[in-house]
């Protein structure tokens, strides 16, 4: 009987790794610190300015950690942002409402990696896989959770209401470290 059970626990945890290796042999949207991160402000008038993420050696790792998360969690589910501009103006076109495209200040946080990365993504509930050479995400903007992989592909993210106040305790710790 107690044989029975060592067996059940060792058949069990070795299914239970077996799931743990396998899910993680194949590459998931996870960004992680690997890649060079820069992060692109763009004012009302038009001007750009990037920002070199250089981390001190003095860095709070987990608010590093949390904004890549809080990131990661974007690129879980994405659509096409023709069937999101569709629905979206059904319900924002109004006589009142002129269509004057004024300009609004961005942000956007942007990777690159050395090595292009494979990455498995679900865009529109269908999975797709891409050798991912840069990838960005707009933080601050009109089109917040929009991602631009490899700077030619263009998808909306989830909406992550997490994503701002984990970028800004970043921004914080960056600009207050220096």
């Amino acid at each position: 009987m107690f044989k029975r059970k060592i067996y059940t626990l060792g058949l069990a945890l070795v299914v239970f790794l077996s799931s743990l290796f396998l899910s993680g042999c194949s590459e998931k949207p996870f960004l992680a610190e690997d890649g060079v991160y820069v992060i692109l402000y763009s004012s009302p008038s038009g001007m750009v300015r990037s920002e070199l993420v250089e981390l001190p050696w003095n860095t709070n790792m987990a608010i590093m950690q949390k904004l890549l998360l809080e990131s990661s969690f974007v690129l879980s589910d994405l659509h096409t942002t023709s069937d999101i501009h569709a629905s979206s103006d059904i319900h924002t076109s109004s006589p009142l409402k002129p269509s004057i495209n004024i300009p609004h200040r961005k942000t956007i946080l942007k990777t690159t990696f050395a090595e292009p990365k494979r990455m498995s993504f679900f865009v529109d509930k269908q999975p797709l896989t891409l050798d991912v050479q840069s990838l960005q995400i707009e933080i601050v903007g009109t089109d917040v959770g929009q991602v631009t992989i490899n700077q030619t592909i263009t998808l909306q993210g989830i909406y992550n209401s997490n994503l701002l106040p984990a970028f800004e305790d970043f921004e914080n710790m960056l600009h207050y470290s220096k």
